[in-house]
């Protein structure tokens, strides 16, 4: 849910609140009966009145969208990844290093020359969603270097954090002739 549709929820709760014990004060006598209704007369009188029922009606279907939409609660992981909470403890994992061991896997790929990685929290078994994008080599298919790169990226996965089918999504940013030069490794 949006920041505007919170704080047309928010107004739309207090003023059905504010009724809510009207009422309530009607009901338990508290409120004289020749006061409420000279009031109720009084309101019921007013053009201003249809104006705030339209509003309350536009607060009503705006909220009732909000209810029909399909969005899906993805949000920028940061700090801890729980993945076992067991006998041995609990284990957790920054998302700096899962991004680490992402783009690492990623740019061992043949045609894969630049890697970026975020992280997503998402509810599930999976705690967690991986969208890469990265900058594909000229005259490298992009389907078969995302299935390579998808690929790799389980496996390393799989093999430093034990999680399987992680969601990735790739995306090509850009296709570039120039080879980067990378600092050799030692695997």
């Amino acid at each position: 849910m949006g920041i505007i549709r919170r704080l047309i929820l928010l107004f739309y709760v207090l003023a059905i609140m504010a009724v809510l014990i009207i009422c309530a004060g009607v009901c338990l006598q508290l409120i004289p009966e020749d006061v409420w209704r000279n009031n109720l007369n009084y309101i019921i009188a007013r053009q201003e009145t249809l104006a705030v029922l339209a509003g309350m009606l536009l607060a009503s279907l705006i909220l009732l969208t909000g209810i029909f939409s399909r969005s899906k609660s993805l949000s920028i992981a940061s700090g801890d990844i729980h993945l076992e909470v067991g006998k041995p403890g609990e284990v957790k994992v920054t998302v700096p290093a899962i991004v680490g061991v992402v783009e690492r896997a990623a740019i061992t790929v043949s045609g894969v020359r630049e890697v970026q990685a975020s992280v997503y929290r998402q509810d599930g078994d999976i705690p967690i969603k991986v969208r890469l994008t990265i900058t594909l080599g000229q005259g490298f298919s992009a389907p078969r270097v995302s299935e390579a790169t998808v690929a790799a990226i389980h496996e390393a996965l799989l093999t430093a954090l034990q999680l399987e089918n992680v969601p990735v999504e790739v995306k090509v940013n850009e296709v570039t002739h120039a080879i980067i030069e990378r600092d050799k490794r030692v695997v």
